[in-house]
């Protein structure tokens, strides 16, 4: 019996070990920049914050523009840069310079600066 007792407490040590070692690998960002009208006639300031699954490899995104987090779907990762899809946009994230962009299907476009947070 203390056996099953100490071999059950070692796989959930080593559960808890994994959930850490992932969340410590997820990438989070805080984003600022403007939105601009379809004709760029007029802008206005716009936030978002985003969790990518792993700084490294990226598999999964989560966008949250102040209304709630979106799951996106990733498009394409490479050393420069990061694409994903939602309903409303697709989002360019460029790992270099840290800058990202969002092409609405409106026409609007969003050119945001970002920081690891």
């Amino acid at each position: 019996m203390l056996k099953i007792t100490t071999l059950l407490g070692g796989i959930s040590i080593a559960f808890l070990t994994m959930e850490t070692a992932q969340a410590k690998d997820s990438l989070k960002i805080s984003c600022t920049g403007d939105m601009f009208e379809p004709g760029g006639l007029s802008k206005f300031p716009t936030t978002l914050k985003a969790v990518f699954s792993s700084a490294n490899n990226v598999s999964k995104v989560s966008v949250d523009l102040g209304q709630g987090t979106v799951s996106a779907l990733v498009l394409s990762n490479n050393t420069v840069q990061l694409k994903f899809r939602t309903k409303d946009f697709t989002g360019e994230y460029f790992h270099y310079n840290r800058d990202m962009f969002l092409i609405y299907r409106s026409g609007h476009l969003a050119r945001l600066t970002c920081t690891p947070s």
